[in-house]
């Protein structure tokens, strides 16, 4: 099977050279514990190599996502120059939604108006009376914010969308968009936050081709926090299920040795 470079060399060698070609990868765990720089590298190498993205932002901003890139080294900010990355940021939709309601503002913005404009998004599926509910987009809507053609898709973070859902009707959902991109043979890194992943039953881990998992704890023999990664799926690929300790530094993740069943998960 053809294989996505991850950006993290130890994490490439650890799956066999990179995540399955056109699959669905779900990254899970607390605050903190590094997904969304998972994300970030994913994208500045596939970047690098010339492949077209985009990342699906539904809880920061564009600017903050490019600033902490940018201080770990893995600057995306030439590459949206360039035209091969695209950064859709949802959270506009759920801000500007919310804003409206309480009458803080009458208006759409800009950036909503353009994603809404580029994805082809009609204001008419949800009429009210601002014309779009563009707070309640919807999980499926994120297959229209990534067009056919895009090779590598982070979506940061899904579990925003997953809440006021059934746990019937997140799977399905979930099951649905991750078929929608596999058949147009995108990766994608699909991150979500650890609240939404227990309040949908780990669910998510079963609609996907692979899970990482990363979690903090306590090392029982420094007595120190630290942080840990787990593959505890990984299809079409030969995996070990020993825990590998990893540091975030000033040039991003580093995956150390493993740590066997140091500590339980």
């Amino acid at each position: 099977m053809e294989r996505m470079p991850t950006g993290i060399e130890n994490l490439d060698k650890k799956i066999g050279g990179g995540y399955p070609k056109g699959k669905g990868i779900l990254v899970t765990g607390v605050p903190g514990a590094g997904k969304t720089i998972f994300g970030l590298h994913f994208l500045h190498k596939s970047c690098m190599d010339g492949k077209n993205c985009v990342m699906v932002a539904t809880e920061e901003t564009p600017e903050d996502l490019l600033e902490q890139a940018a201080m770990l080294g893995l600057g995306l900010d030439s590459f949206i120059e360039k035209g091969n990355l695209h950064i859709k940021p949802v959270i506009e939709f759920r801000t500007g939604g919310m804003a409206r309601d309480a009458k803080l503002t009458e208006d759409f913005s800009d950036t909503e108006i353009d994603i809404i404009e580029e994805s082809g998004l009609d204001r008419t599926i949800r009429p009210d009376q601002t014309g779009f509910n563009i707070e309640e987009i919807d999980l499926l809507d994120i297959f229209r914010l990534i067009p056919e053609g895009t090779e590598v898709a982070v979506i940061d973070n899904i579990g925003v969308l997953a809440f006021g859902l059934t746990t019937k009707e997140f799977r399905d959902k979930f099951d649905t968009l991750n078929r929608l991109l596999a058949k147009q043979d995108t990766t994608t890194l699909h991150i979500m936050d650890e609240a939404a992943y227990e309040m949908t039953h780990k669910i998510a881990d079963y609609s996907t081709y692979g899970a990482v998992k990363l979690f903090v704890k306590e090392n029982p023999y420094t007595g120190n926090n630290e942080r840990f990664l787990s593959i505890p799926k990984m299809r079409s690929t030969k995996i070990s299920l020993d825990v590998n300790v990893f540091d975030i530094t000033a040039a991003g993740i580093k995956i150390k040795g493993s740590k066997g069943k140091l500590v339980e998960i």
